[in-house]
């Protein structure tokens, strides 16, 4: 059996790494290429990507892929907006609040946008701002369940038991199976001192608790 040079067997380990980092390299500048010729296909791979990813829960990786799609179209709507539900989702809330603000002034017409904008500020203690945002998004769609039950939470922070009652109540119209709905009815309630119709929210949200488990 014949004696192995250590020093040839190094050379041996470096040559093959320089040449697969060499490969990968040229595919990586094939790839570019590629895509530099074609921007739509660009932009439709990066987008799939970002989409894919973000449903695997990788968000780094798909806010990476977003933004190289806003890096050459910068006012693209649907793309901002996918960038803002990240941001929202992350906590990340100046990043989400300069997206969603610039997707409010690019199109006034999106309700969803105008509702996370407003859940945004309402996690920031920014209530009359939030509560513009929210009102905003509930009159492009009347039936926003989701919007009126934050329009309840801010009226219930400030004290105002009514109001945060008949947006509760609106939720609940919209959206039958909104539990949280119940139980902040029946503490609006509550506070007000009406027991007997707090204690029929809680018995309906237990209820339906029970039901769903």
């Amino acid at each position: 059996m014949g004696f192995i040079d250590n020093s040839d067997l190094q050379f041996f380990v470096k040559a093959v790494s320089i040449n697969a980092k060499r490969l990968v390299n040229k595919s990586i500048d094939t790839y570019n290429s590629l895509l530099q010729i074609d921007p739509e296909s660009t932009k439709e791979i990066h987008n799939e990507l970002g989409d894919d990813l973000e449903k695997k829960g990788n968000y780094d990786g798909a806010i990476k892929a977003y933004k190289k799609i806003i890096l050459t179209e910068p006012n693209n709507v649907t793309v901002l907006l996918k960038l803002g539900k990240i941001y929202t989702r992350l906590g990340q809330s100046n990043e989400a609040l300069e997206t969603l603000r610039k997707v409010t002034l690019l199109d006034e017409n999106i309700p969803e946008a105008f509702y996370l904008l407003g859940s945004v500020y309402f996690s920031a203690d920014s209530n009359a701002e939030a509560l513009d945002a929210l009102n905003k998004a509930i009159a492009l769609n009347p039936g926003y369940a989701d919007a009126y039950y934050k329009v309840g939470l801010i009226a219930d922070a400030r004290n105002d038991h009514d109001s945060a009652i008949k947006a509760y109540l609106k939720t609940i119209d919209f959206k039958p199976d909104f539990i949280k709905a119940y139980q902040s009815l029946g503490f609006a309630y509550e506070a007000k001192g009406l027991r007997d119709e707090a204690v029929k929210y809680f018995k309906k949200s237990l209820e339906m608790e029970h039901k769903n488990s």
